[in-house]
């Protein structure tokens, strides 16, 4: 078959089934911290006892594995006993609240590839905690859950679970449980990635079970070299009742942690849902085959059935995406025609078309689940052309544009439809002041490669001032900032000229939550250029 359009790589076994471990001086600090809590110590899934080798010293360590192979590793290495089996099965109601201490590194297992008969047992377990498990559920959310119904009043739950716990919407109601069922919850972060070739960022969670709500308190070091330098025992800042909210705010200072939260409730600020609805962007199908450039386009003899596309971030350049700015990128060979027909085009009176689509379905363009599923396999649907953009993946600031060239984006950018009277230059230009940048930071959830991700759902929510507030002459002259590169200065000028002498805020206020969106951006960005130096692998099956 021809590969002349790439599709996405499929998955390899190794991920869907996991096969990744835990560092030993990982496993070694999670074990210690554990254990001094009693001898009474438990790991739910241990593989071939990375962790379980650490706690087998210190007490009566039990192991439970559903893979016999990695069992029978396990007994072999730590001397411990090793129960053969699912671990929910295994957990029967007569073991909760038995143990001092429950370590491990859970497995990541997404809702698709994990078999019935195993998450059955374990989405009960959290139904009868009070929680409700959904289609997004991963694996390693009810082994926390379970790790703090194991351990007695006072008893410690040390895990290795992706930094997704923090932010990820699926995890807020983990998070308020762990609110309300614990005393105190340290998290220890990581400035570098720790597992060569996987981007998932990954913490450490230290809790004691206990009356919430907990006091919370994060922990930043280099890599897992440098664990022996961490000290718990600094300032913790208490969580609200019930928090669903990200904890990404946790690495902050008490002081800018209520500013970001005042910031929900500020009368001076709106929702930006006020004013726009965010939707996604085009989902073709195949990007490689809809999306080309305007030579391709020209070449291929059908641009006459293509739209203007905005298709990277680099094409966020001013306030307003203009045909200017589609001319220049079309010079410089970015793809910015999409290719759209109706269901019912007659494909057979146009002999160019005809030859570009036979093409695709050489490629295997129109096996493709997307494209399978539609009545033309070549029509793309909802390709409505928005008020403007918003990025969706953010490399340094999130950005909102105007469309001022009748385009339309693909699933990289988000399409944002303002309210009737809404100027979308002037939301542009609200939306890029600190307050709002430092709060996408805790709204949105950032990756292993620093990039941060905010989705329609999380971006209607951010606070904005209102853009009917914005006059003329701050559009231009932050338009000319940004493109000249200058976007520092752009958002220092909407700080000043809006935010503080329009809007009332005082250049204090401005200043604090500055600060906290820079703290929470930086974090991000050093992960995403830090190199992973440990060896060994994250367990995710």
């Amino acid at each position: 078959m021809s590969t002349v359009f790439a599709a996405k790589a499929a998955p390899s076994d190794e991920k869907l089934r996991g096969g990744y471990y835990t560092p030993e001086p990982i496993a070694r600090f999670v074990a210690d911290w554990v254990a001094d809590a009693g001898p009474r110590l438990l790991e739910p899934s241990c593989g071939d006892g990375s962790i379980l080798q650490f706690l087998a010293p210190r007490g009566d360590a039990t192991g439970i594995e559903l893979f016999p192979e990695e069992a029978e590793a396990a007994r072999a290495r730590t001397g411990a006993p090793v129960e053969d089996g699912d671990f929910f099965t295994w957990f029967t109601p007569d073991r909760h609240g038995q143990y001092d201490g429950v370590a491990g590194n859970p497995p990541y297992i997404r809702f698709g590839s994990w078999e019935e008969r195993y998450r059955e047992p374990a989405f009960d377990l959290m139904r009868g905690q009070g929680l409700a498990p959904t289609r997004l559920t991963n694996a390693w959310l009810p082994f926390v859950v379970a790790s703090l119904v194991a351990v007695r009043e006072g008893g410690r739950v040390g895990l290795v679970i992706p930094a997704e716990l923090l932010q990820v919407g699926y995890a807020a109601q983990l998070r308020a449980y762990l609110v309300d069922s614990c005393s105190e919850i340290t998290v220890v972060a990581f400035k570098e990635l720790l597992f060569p070739g996987i981007l998932q960022e990954v913490v450490l969670l230290l809790a004691v079970k206990g009356p919430g709500p907990a006091a919370i308190r994060t922990v930043e070091v280099q890599n897992g070299a440098h664990l022996d330098e961490v000290t718990l025992d600094g300032a913790r800042t208490r969580a609200p009742l019930h928090e669903t909210e990200k904890w990404t705010k946790y690495f902050l200072t008490s002081l800018q942690i209520s500013a970001l939260r005042d910031l929900r409730q500020d009368s001076r600020l709106a929702r930006l849902g006020t004013f726009a609805k965010i939707n996604v962007g085009v989902v073709t199908g195949r990007n490689s085959f809809f999306c080309m450039t305007e030579a391709e386009a020209k070449e291929r003899e059908i641009e006459e059935h293509t739209v203007n596309l905005l298709s990277r971030s680099a094409q966020f350049t001013g306030v307003g995406l203009t045909g200017n700015d589609m001319a220049f990128q079309a010079m410089t060979g970015s793809k910015t025609r999409l290719l759209v027909l109706a269901a019912d085009h007659d494909v057979e009176q146009d002999p160019a078309l005809e030859r570009y689509l036979r093409l695709g379905e050489l490629d295997g363009v129109h096996e493709g689940y997307k494209c399978r599923i539609r009545s033309s396999w070549w029509s793309v649907p909802s390709v409505s052309q928005p008020a403007g953009f918003m990025l969706r993946q953010v490399s340094t600031y999130l950005r909102l544009i105007s469309n001022d060239a009748n385009a339309t984006s693909t699933d990289t950018v988000h399409r944002v439809f303002v309210q009737p009277g809404v100027d979308m230059r002037k939301l542009a230009v609200a939306a890029l002041n600190s307050a709002t940048l430092a709060m996408s930071e805790v709204t949105g959830r950032s990756y292993g490669g620093g990039l941060l991700e905010v989705e329609p759902t999380e971006a209607v929510s951010l606070p904005v001032p209102d853009p009917s507030i914005v006059d003329d002459a701050l559009v231009n002259d932050v338009d000319k900032l940004l493109r000249a590169g200058k976007i520092n200065n752009a958002i220092s000028m909407v700080d000043m000229r809006l935010m503080v002498e329009t809007v009332g805020f005082t250049e204090a206020e401005i200043s604090l939550v500055r600060a906290a969106g820079d703290r929470l951006r930086a974090r991000r960005l050093g992960r995403g250029r830090g190199a992973a130096s440990n060896a060994g692998q994250l367990r995710t099956a």
